[in-house]
């Protein structure tokens, strides 16, 4: 989900003028007033997804006489870009509104659209459906900003069962044993890889990871928080791994020119064996490609990598109430709503598991509850580069990712570029 390339902005700029989509969905009311819509934005998450969202307006407005709900919804990767900025800058702002934890959130408060929801969660009762320790990651100075939705591994390696069974391949532990399979996967005419990353963050993140695996978890904070340069040798040496795949052949050429859901494509046919993304692949597999026996591993341990070989990575989402709302009540409310235990296990259903305590209760499919295992489990947690700090940094290192996956920089040449971008901004 999860910052994408120069050019990519470029075009989406003028896209944003004509490629929001705005859903309303209303009751009847005495008292239609703009006073009384609350105007809720997201991206996209699908058909399932949005059934929920109309279901939560439908309790709302019903328990609510005279309110209406507004869906802002966009493209996903629109609306991480510039799409959301656009909004909460516009004439018709969101109430509420979908957000990532960590520097996102730090952001949106700096710039005064994080309303200050403590009092409210507790008085509306909100923080009963939330278990101890939810809002730690979703609060700047012990204050409440955002409400929490989902915690998502965002990236692990989803591969197809047949095609390994019928190579007689298990799922790699180590670097090492994942390229021999990588070998047999690519000589039996199958890809072994397969990513759609036109809009940079796929493999970012995938790739980030690895950077985190090699450098170090501690030197990999400090070169995306600026301490450090991008063109450290850290770093050089962890792209040296996106070069050596890109050279034997392991990732699809066309890696750099499709979208992240053509690259769900590649692998819901077949021809890649493996999908590096993260645990928002469940509900698309269950919705797109049902048949499809698909399994998953964490990225293997690198061996010599300074980093925790069993991290993982992984990021919170949730809700923000914009601090210019005058309807902050009105919103925590329909939050409220959102995350009762009849909606969580609608959201369960559609495929996507929400933090609140009513996940606990609701019947998981077995990969959504191995995902939850896998953020239980106690591992190192490693952010991704475009949700876990400044976005400029995120994207110079996502280019450069990008150029060396594409053959077309050397890992030194594609992060002294990125060291020089980010230097003069």
């Amino acid at each position: 989900m999860q910052f994408k390339g120069n050019l990519q902005r470029s075009v989406i700029l003028i896209g944003v003028l004509i490629a929001s989509l705005s859903l309303t969905t209303a009751c009847s009311s005495k008292d239609s007033g703009a006073d009384k819509v609350l105007q809720v934005a997201y991206g996209s998450g699908g058909s399932d997804a949005q059934k929920t969202w109309d279901s939560i307006a439908t309790a709302f407005t019903a328990e609510n006489p005279g309110w209406k709900v507004e869906f802002q919804v966009q493209n996903d990767d629109l609306y991480e870009t510039i799409g959301l900025k656009n909004l909460l800058t516009s004439g018709n702002p969101p109430d509420v509104y979908f957000e990532w934890a960590g520097a996102r959130l730090n952001n949106k408060n700096n710039d005064g659209f994080a309303a200050d929801i403590t009092d409210l969660v507790k008085s509306t009762g909100l923080a009963d459906q939330f278990g101890d320790g939810a809002f730690n990651a979703t609060s700047i100075d012990g204050k409440i900003r955002m409400v929490p939705y989902t915690a998502d591994v965002t990236n692990v390696i989803w591969y197809n069962k047949d095609i390994f069974a019928k190579l007689g391949i298990t799922p790699p532990t180590t670097w090492s044993e994942m390229l021999a399979d990588c070998a047999k996967i690519k000589a039996s005419g199958v890809t072994p890889f397969g990513i759609g990353n036109k809009d940079l963050w796929v493999a970012g993140n995938w790739f980030g990871h690895v950077d985190s695996r090699v450098a170090g978890d501690s030197v990999y904070d400090q070169i995306l928080s600026k301490n450090k340069p991008l063109n450290s040798p850290e770093f050089v040496k962890a792209l040296q791994y996106v070069a050596d795949l890109h050279t034997a052949g392991y990732v699809n050429a066309s890696a750099n020119s499709i979208s992240d859901n053509e690259g769900y494509t590649l692998f819901y046919q077949g021809k890649v064996a493996m999908l590096p993304i993260g645990s928002w692949i469940i509900s698309s597999q269950i919705q797109d490609a049902p048949k499809l026996n698909m399994g998953w591993f964490n990225l293997p341990a690198i061996e010599g990598g300074a980093g925790d070989q069993k991290s993982i990575m992984a990021v919170t989402t949730g809700f923000i109430v914009n601090a210019k709302s005058k309807k902050q009540e009105k919103a925590v409310e329909f939050l409220k709503m959102a995350f009762s235990p009849t909606m969580v296990d609608a959201w369960i259903k559609s495929g996507t598991t929400p933090v609140a305590k009513a996940s606990a209760a609701g019947s998981l499919d077995a990969l959504s509850q191995s995902m939850i295992d896998l953020l239980n489990s106690g591992a190192t947690v490693v952010a991704p580069p475009d949700t876990g700090y400044d976005l400029k940094m995120a994207d110079a290192l996502n280019t450069a990712t990008s150029e060396v996956l594409d053959g077309v920089k050397t890992p030194q040449q594609a992060l002294d570029d990125a060291e020089a971008k980010v230097s003069k901004s």
